[in-house]
């Protein structure tokens, strides 16, 4: 049975219609890599509540902070803990930045950044493609 993870690309539009969307590094002990919010479901959780939780604990915003989009794409890998299959989701703020609280067991630096530059910074191709899904709602929606 393989374990089921989620991964939360979160975007930011300001004002002035810049989009940014922001990543994380990990401790040393769990690669160092930049990546966005990634986490655990719980038995009997529903994949966008454990989405919603996941960030909230990795980041401090609250759940109905902005817009939630099902990116309608899972993949499976094979982790430290063994199968896994890891869906993704989106979440959409508009307006200021918020706090980011970081959960100092699993990160040691969080940043916006534009879309070039996080998929540059990605190590996993999944990360990537979710990445791109996010970028194609926007130009689909009005947002670049």
């Amino acid at each position: 049975m393989s374990k089921k993870k989620v991964q939360v690309w979160i975007a930011c539009i300001s004002k002035n219609e810049e989009l940014s969307y922001l990543m994380f590094k990990l401790v040393p002990k769990r690669g160092e890599g930049w990546h966005p919010v990634t986490g655990g479901v719980e038995k009997g959780e529903e994949l966008l509540v454990a989405a919603k939780r996941e960030t909230c604990e990795e980041t401090g915003i609250p759940e109905d902070a902005g817009t939630w989009v099902d990116l309608d794409f899972s993949y499976s890998f094979e982790g430290r803990w063994g199968k896994a299959e890891e869906h993704a989701f989106g979440l959409i703020l508009k307006g200021s930045k918020p706090k980011i609280t970081l959960d100092p067991k699993e990160h040691t630096d969080c940043k916006w950044v534009s879309f070039e530059e996080a998929k540059k910074a990605l190590g996993f191709e999944p990360q990537r493609s979710a990445l791109e899904l996010l970028s194609c709602y926007f130009k689909k929606h009005g947002a670049s």
